[in-house]
């Protein structure tokens, strides 16, 4: 009864003329076919999805030092890709340092990307804890947009030929991580 009875009341409040025009239908019609394109707009996005076995989207940035990182001179490598803030995901970082130094020589390359966190405070965090490999600070979220990360810390291993082969999302153990970085670099051996 509640429906039916509001129902006709706000098709008559919207219900009104200009000089004898009923301009219900023409803003109706108006309304839905702008939320049809809105809808069309959103729900195509031309981005493919970034998922495991798919080829990883290039990457290039600048590093926290300064230094360009060219999608080149990833060429060939393992590489983690870490995305963090220092509000999460910070701790296993610091933990990788290591792992990375063991397996350098390996072909191995960690970047731990940064969209939030002050250049300074980046510098500052990579000092205090001794970090050696790549830290970018990512300051208009290119690389967060183009992985499609959502939640921090998100992890990518891709192999040797740029494919995602692992992807985690939020918190993991240090030594699960090592464990799949280490497949990595197994497989790429054989």
């Amino acid at each position: 009864m509640f429906q039916s009875g509001i129902l006709p009341c706000v098709a008559a409040t919207m219900t009104f003329s200009l000089k004898g025009r009923n301009l219900f239908r023409p803003i109706v019609l108006l309304v839905i076919f702008v939320s049809v394109t809105l809808c069309s707009c959103f729900a195509h996005n031309n981005k493919p999805e970034v998922t495991v076995g798919a080829n990883s989207p290039r990457i290039s940035g600048t590093d926290i030092y300064g230094e360009y990182v060219s999608p080149g001179q990833l060429d060939g490598k393992v590489i983690v890709l870490y995305f963090w803030k220092r509000s999460s995901g910070g701790g296993s970082l610091k933990q990788l340092e290591l792992f990375f130094r063991h397996n350098e020589r390996n072909n191995l390359e960690i970047l731990a990307i940064n969209d939030s966190d002050s250049k300074s405070d980046l510098e500052s965090y990579a000092k205090n804890n001794s970090i050696t490999f790549m830290m970018l600070k990512d300051g208009r979220s290119r690389l967060v947009k183009q992985f499609q990360v959502l939640d921090f810390p998100t992890i990518f291993i891709l192999d040797r030929n740029g494919i995602i082969r692992e992807k985690i999302i939020g918190e993991i153990s240090i030594d699960t991580l090592r464990k799949l970085i280490s497949k990595q670099l197994l497989i790429q051996k054989t």
